[in-house]
């Protein structure tokens, strides 16, 4: 889970706390291609600045379910309505004009968009949403010019951008850009051949003026979703709001708890109790390391007497079953962990399983177990968590002796409300009732 999280580059933050001058350091300018200059704009402005920052308006509310406003370089009164909702969004001054504070914000949250405390509503979809080109031309890989702009700048409306990090509006198709236009034709059901077309341009021309995103398909038919959290959630010390997260839908998390034999998360102590009083079925979860040989046990010691911390029991009501995180190595060489052994994990199943009474469900990939512990089948009677991020499987693909999975981490971008950060994100295979039977409910 923790080497999975660090692959999401673009974070979706709630900057109720957040200032301008902590995010004008640094930042692009021209995010959206029309020009670099930045005066200072109030009504009755007009030119390409304005147009920038219209644009730049969009890219920067929209996350927030606003609907895009028009940017046709003439500051009026829709723009100055959407310059005070922003400023008031990034708790810069509300006067409705766009100076040094507001342009660095803009350009910070342009290009990597953040969601507001305040939510939108869907408005009448608008045409110029980027103001740089009306010509529609079929483009394809090598193209250059104002109208890559253009269908860059609106691909960046069109695609959720915790799962899509924005592309730089630069003018140049290369591979970031047909590889973002094959994306958003498999979520448009087009022809998926990285040409944009009639038909595309017209699909990311509807999705870039409305208050809709592109996200990456769940798996269909496990309607009950979960999370994965641990540090990496937190950016820059952010809590969790966890009412917000179980009021989005989700129903379970899985919390990080211990790593190794000698560090225990940060935000276990908040997160693990938070998420349960706000009603998830929660469980703690184990990083093993395979530092030295035999330590098994030892790092079972040590996350029981973590969860035992927090109160967790395992048999309270909303109680999970504990879960042992075994994967690749954490340190981007994605090897396995060195003296990782069956009679290893073993240790620390068992020791677990003794101190809490319930099955360890195990966190895992098939070829993981594959790679590193020779296919075994030792562990096909644990319930397993199981990682596998491919669109084009209906199943996770299940280790040697394994018949079935209770859990799919199925992406590393799930974004739910109260969130501060990207998670990973998984389905349930059963019910709400057979969910609520493990949690002891």
């Amino acid at each position: 889970m923790q080497r999975l999280a660090l692959a999401v580059a673009v974070l979706l933050v709630f900057p109720a706390t957040a200032t301008a001058a902590a995010t004008a350091t640094a930042e692009p300018v021209a995010v959206c291609g029309h020009t670099s200059a930045q005066p200072t704009l109030k009504q009755g402005a007009t030119g390409t600045a304005v147009a920038e920052a219209q644009c730049e308006l969009n890219l920067a509310t929209k996350a927030s379910r606003y609907t895009p406003i028009g940017a046709d370089g003439s500051f009026g009164a829709a723009t100055d309505a959407r310059v005070r909702v922003f400023q008031r969004c990034a708790a810069v001054s509300v006067d409705g004009q766009i100076g040094p504070d507001t342009w660095a914000a803009l350009n910070s949250w342009s290009a990597r968009p953040r969601k507001c405390a305040t939510q939108g509503t869907a408005d009448a979809v608008q045409g110029a949403v980027c103001g740089l080109s009306t010509a529609r031309p079929t483009l394809q890989s090598g193209s250059t010019g104002t109208d890559v702009k253009e269908l860059q700048c609106r691909l960046n409306l069109a695609m959720e951008p915790g799962h899509y990090p924005p592309l730089t509006v630069d003018g140049n198709f290369g591979s970031g850009t047909r590889n973002r236009v094959i994306e958003f034709q498999h979520c448009v059901n087009a022809s998926a051949d990285g040409v944009a077309g009639p038909t595309t341009w017209a699909k990311v021309a509807d999705w870039s003026g409305r208050n809709t995103y592109c996200t990456p398909p769940k798996p269909a038919g496990h309607p009950i979703d979960g999370v994965d959290t641990a540090k990496y959630q937190h950016p820059g010390g952010a809590p969790i709001n966890w009412g917000a997260v179980k009021a989005s839908g989700v129903d379970f998390a899985t919390v990080k708890a211990t790593r190794g034999l000698n560090t225990t998360d940060e935000y276990l102590a908040t997160d693990l109790p938070a998420a349960r009083t706000a009603g998830l079925a929660v469980a703690p979860y184990h990083f093993y390391t395979g530092t030295a040989a035999g330590t098994g046990g030892a790092q079972a010691d040590r996350f029981i007497a973590a969860v035992r911390a927090t109160g967790y029991t395992g048999k309270r009501a909303g109680d999970l079953p504990p879960v042992f995180d075994l994967e690749w190595k954490d340190d981007g060489s994605g090897g396995c962990p060195p003296y990782v052994t069956v009679a290893d994990t073993k240790a620390w199943l068992d020791k677990v399983q003794a101190a809490f009474g319930r099955t360890p469900i195990i966190y895992t990939q098939k070829s993981f177990l594959d790679a590193c512990l020779g296919a075994t089948t030792a562990f096909a009677a644990y319930p397993m968590q199981l990682a596998d991020y491919r669109q084009s499987v209906t199943q996770p693909a299940l280790p040697a002796g394994s018949k079935t999975w209770l859990m799919w981490q199925y992406t590393d971008a799930a974004i739910p409300d109260g969130i501060p950060a990207p998670a990973t994100g998984d389905v349930f295979n059963g019910t709400q009732a057979a969910l609520d039977q493990l949690a002891n409910r």
